[in-house]
C-alpha cells in the first residue's frame, strides 16, 4: 500500500505545481544521506509503505548499506536511523537541534487538538507540560505507582482471567487502562468495561488514526484546511469535527469529575489532584490548572498503550515458547512459593523473569519508529547534509532487531541477556537502549510502564499457564505471531490461548479477598 493513493495525489496535484514553484532549497555541495531515487515533486512518495515502515526501513537500509536513510515525500525531507549510536549522537547530543516534533496538520489544525505534549513543538509550553508530569511521576515516588498497579492487578486482572480466561485480551487492557485513568484522575474503575477507560480507547484508536502517515493528505498540503467541507475529497473534515466533539469529551468529562471530587472532599490522590494543589496558590493558577487538564489527557495513551502491547506481547510469547514459560515458572515459584502473590519485593530475586521481559520488548518494539522528531536548523553528520525542517526517525525496530548486537533476532531468547545466572550488562539493554525514545523527548513514564509490565507478567505466570487452545478436532491451534501495522504501537493482532490455573495452586483461596471486588 503506498503512502497516497492516486486520487490524493490528482485532488493536489496543481497545488503541488504551485507550491514548487516557489519552494525555496538552501543549497550545498554536502551530499544527502544514501536513499532512493526521487520523482519531480513526489519524491519517494509512492515508495514509502503506509503500514510496516519499521520493517521497510530496515530493509532499505540493508539494500542501501547505510544505517542512516534521506528519503523525500511531496517535498517533506525525512531521515531515518537505523541506528542506535546515530540516534544517540544526533537526538541526545545535538538535543538542541533535534528536540521539536513534526506539525501534525490533521490533529492540530483541522481537529484542532494541539495540547498534547507527546507531540507538541519544542518550547515554553512544551517544558511547562513536561514538568507538570515529572514532579508527580518521578522515579522517587514509584512506590505509590507500584502499590497501585498491585491492586488493579490483584483486584482486576486476575479474577477475571479466573472467572472469564477467553477474554484475557479485555481483562488486560482493562487492567492497565484503569491502572492509567486511576493514577491520572483518581475516579473508582470498574474492573471489567469502565466507561471512562473505554471512552479513552476509542480517543486513542482516533489520535492513531489520525497520525498515521499517509492518511490525510492535509499533512502534506496545509492550504488544504482551509477547503470547505462541501468540496470533493474534503470529507476528512467532516470526520475531524466528530472527531473533536469525542476528544474534548475525553479531556473535560474525567477532569471535571475529578475537580467535583475535590470540591467534596472525596478526592483521592492523583496526578490532576496533587497538581492542582501544588499551584493552588501560584498567581497563573489557571495556566497551571489548564496546562494540568491537557497533560492529564496525554496519560492515558503513554501510560497503557504502551504497556498493553508489551503486555500481550508478552502473553503471545509464553504460548509461542512454552520452555521459557515454564523456566520462569520454576524461578517465580523458588522465590514466592504456591502459599502466597507475588509482588515487588521478589523483583530483584527473579533475574530469569528480568530476562524474558527485556526479549519481549526487544522481539515486539513497543513503538517501532518511535515518535518522529524534526530539526529547527539544518546540520552535518558523517559528511551528510541534514536539511532544516527535516523529519527524523529513530527506527527502534531495526535497532532492537540488528543481528550483530542480537544474533538471531527473529528467536525470543531471554539467555541473551543473562550471564552465569545473572543480567549480563555488556549486552544493550532494551529498557534503556531505543525503547522509550531519545534525548529530551525520551519518554518521562518508562519507569512505570515497565513495574506495570512486570506485577503483570509475574502474577499471570504465578497462577496461570498459557497454553494453546484446542480446535474442534482435539488439536491445538497453533499461532503465528503477527502485529498490527503501528502507526505508533505495535501490538499482536488477536489471538486465542488457553488461560488455565497451574496445577497446585489454590486459586479461590488466593484470590478470596479480591474475587467480588467490582470497584478498584
Amino acid at each position: 500500500m503506498a503512502l497516497f493513493s492516486p486520487r490524493d495525489l490528482l485532488f493536489v496535484s496543481a497545488c503541488l505545481l504551485t507550491h514548487f514553484i516557489y519552494r525555496y532549497r538552501r543549497r550545498t555541495v554536502l551530499p544527502l544521506p544514501p536513499g532512493l531515487l526521487r520523482w519531480p515533486i513526489l519524491g519517494n512518495a509512492l515508495s514509502i509503505p503506509a503500514t510496516y515502515g519499521h520493517r521497510f526501513y530496515k530493509a532499505l537500509g540493508t539494500k542501501l548499506g547505510s544505517k542512516i536513510i534521506y528519503l523525500e515525500a511531496l517535498g517533506q525531507s525525512i531521515i531515518v536511523l537505523n541506528d542506535a549510536q546515530m540516534a544517540k549522537d544526533l537526538l541526545e547530543k545535538r538535543s538542541a537541534l533535534y528536540s521539536s516534533r513534526p506539525h501534525l496538520n490533521m490533529i492540530m489544525d483541522v481537529i484542532g487538538i494541539n495540547h498534547l505534549f507527546s507531540v507538541m513543538p519544542y518550547g515554553d509550553e512544551w517544558r511547562n507540560h513536561r514538568r507538570l508530569f515529572q514532579q508527580y511521576f518521578s522515579p522517587k515516588y514509584i512506590g505509590r505507582e507500584q502499590a497501585k498497579g498491585l491492586e488493579f492487578v490483584r483486584k482486576g486482572l486476575l479474577p477475571n482471567l479466573y472467572q472469564s480466561p477467553q477474554d484475557f485480551l479485555e481483562h488486560v487492557r482493562s487492567c492497565i487502562g484503569g491502572f492509567a485513568t486511576s493514577i491520572t484522575y483518581g475516579l473508582p474503575i470498574r474492573r471489567s468495561h469502565d466507561p471512562t477507560v473505554e471512552f479513552s480507547e476509542k480517543a486513542f484508536s482516533i489520535l492513531t488514526e489520525a497520525a498515521t502517515p499517509g492518511r490525510f493528505v492535509v499533512d502534506i498540503m496545509p492550504s488544504l484546511k482551509h477547503v470547505p467541507e462541501w468540496v470533493p475529497g474534503a470529507s476528512f473534515k467532516i470526520l475531524a469535527r466528530e472527531w473533536r466533539a469525542i476528544l474534548l469529551r475525553v479531556r473535560d468529562e474525567p477532569y471535571q469529575a475529578t475537580l467535583a471530587a475535590i470540591e467534596d472532599g472525596s478526592a483521592p490522590e492523583s496526578f490532576v489532584s496533587e497538581s492542582l494543589a501544588r499551584h493552588s496558590d501560584r498567581s497563573d493558577y489557571e495556566l497551571q490548572a489548564l496546562h494540568t487538564k491537557q497533560a492529564a489527557t496525554q496519560l492515558y495513551g503513554a501510560g497503557s498503550e504502551t504497556t498493553v502491547a508489551a503486555a500481550l506481547t508478552f502473553v503471545l510469547a509464553m504460548l509461542k515458547y512454552p520452555e521459557v514459560q515454564k523456566k520462569a515458572q520454576r524461578e517465580i515459584d523458588s522465590i514466592v512459593g504456591q502459599d502466597r502473590l507475588p509482588d515487588f519485593s521478589d523483583q530483584q530475586h527473579l533475574p530469569y523473569l528480568s530476562a524474558v521481559l527485556k526479549e519481549v520488548i526487544r522481539w515486539n518494539p513497543i513503538v517501532p519508529l518511535g515518535v518522529p522528531h524534526r530539526t529547527t536548523e539544518e546540520d552535518v553528520y558523517n559528511g551528510y547534509y541534514i536539511p532544516r525542517g527535516s523529519i527524523i526517525i529513530a527506527n527502534t525496530f531495526a535497532m532492537l532487531q540488528d543481528e550483530a548486537i542480537f544474533p538471531n533476532p527473529e528467536d525470543f531468547n531471554p539467555d541473551r541477556f543473562l550471564k552465569d545466572g545473572s543480567i549480563n550488562t555488556e549486552v544493550p539493554d532494551p529498557e534503556v537502549y531505543a525503547t522509550f525514545g531519545f534525548g529530551r523527548r525520551i519518554c518521562p513514564g518508562a519507569h512505570i510502564g515497565l513495574s506495570t509490565l512486570y506485577i503483570v507478567s509475574v502474577s499471570m505466570l504465578s497462577l496461570f499457564d498459557i497454553s494453546p487452545e484446542i480446535d474442534p478436532n482435539g488439536n491445538p491451534i497453533q499461532v503465528v505471531p503477527e502485529f498490527k501495522p503501528a502507526s505508533i504501537t505495535s501490538d499482536p493482532l488477536p489471538f486465542q490461548c488457553k488461560i488455565t490455573p497451574r496445577e497446585g495452586r489454590d486459586v479461590e483461596v488466593l484470590l478470596k479477598e479480591f474475587m467480588d471486588t467490582e470497584v478498584i
